[in-house]
């Protein structure tokens, strides 16, 4: 049900500051160039409060992660670590090229030789795969959990926990591929039908900011109403290797719900 202010004679809207939420964070895996032996090593950590610089004194334990062969796709040849061209009796002019990347399969780590051309892109979606990229928290006034936003009031809208894997740049490179993913724009569904594209991270209300509009990212409602905002970041992953190069689009998305509702002024004769 909708809630209505009844005002007298003043009115007085108090904005609380949120606590932004603590993110995980993805590390660089390192690459043997020489040998064309890929190993991808991801570590999830805590960063703790964003204004405590302090490291954590126990750290999360370094997880290795390698890439499912089925998911490297292309034309390759799947065999047992250390396995030579030679063995797989592809050792002539037309594989000369070929690459070799460590992979799983069936729970053992194995060894896809693949033309490296042909396999670049799909090396590049496993590396945006492993930066474990994350939706933004949304930031919004009013920002009080719980509390009502007003008709005819501007809502600021804002990415409340921007860093390498909610925001971007973040960058990888192993088996010859290089990668950097960053959001390029943010599309706020608001709702009603309405989107708001912004083409920045928005601009995070402050005390003293009053209810002027944000200068950067918002929105303002005309009716009052309960309404599911969507917060769409859009990704594009730039990738480069073995002569070639692309772009891959990815959205993340985040919603929460709003409580919009009007403020009427009831005037008394005395």
């Amino acid at each position: 049900m909708i809630r209505r202010i009844l005002c007298v004679l003043t009115l007085l809207v108090t904005l609380i500051t949120l606590t932004p939420q603590s993110f995980a964070h993805a590390k660089d895996p390192n690459c043997d160039e020489k040998t064309h032996d890929c190993q991808i090593e991801v570590v999830i950590t805590d960063p703790g409060h964003p204004s405590d610089p302090t490291p954590d004194p126990n750290p999360a334990p370094k997880e290795k992660v390698v890439p499912n062969c089925a998911d490297l796709g292309g034309r390759g040849a799947v065999a047992p670590v250390g396995a030579t061209l030679a063995d797989l009796g592809l050792d002539d002019a037309a594989h000369a090229s070929w690459i070799h990347v460590t992979c799983a399969s069936g729970g053992d780590e194995m060894w896809m030789w693949m033309d490296p051309g042909e396999a670049a892109e799909s090396i590049a979606r496993t590396l945006l795969a492993r930066l474990q990229l994350k939706p933004i928290t949304i930031g919004w006034t009013p920002l009080r959990a719980g509390a009502m936003g007003i008709v005819g009031v501007p809502t600021w809208l804002w990415v409340q926990n921007p860093g390498r894997v909610t925001w971007g740049p973040a960058t990888i490179s192993a088996g010859g591929v290089s990668l950097t993913a960053r959001v390029e724009s943010l599309t706020w569904d608001m709702g009603n039908g309405d989107e708001v594209r912004c083409a920045s991270r928005g601009t995070p209300w402050a005390k003293g900011m009053g209810a002027n509009p944000s200068p950067t990212c918002g929105y303002t409602y005309k009716e009052e109403g309960d309404y599911t905002v969507t917060a769409t970041a859009h990704w594009v992953a730039r990738w480069s290797g073995y002569g070639r190069s692309g772009a891959i689009p990815l959205g993340l998305s985040q919603e929460r719900m709003l409580e919009v509702g009007e403020i009427q002024v009831i005037v008394t004769n005395r």
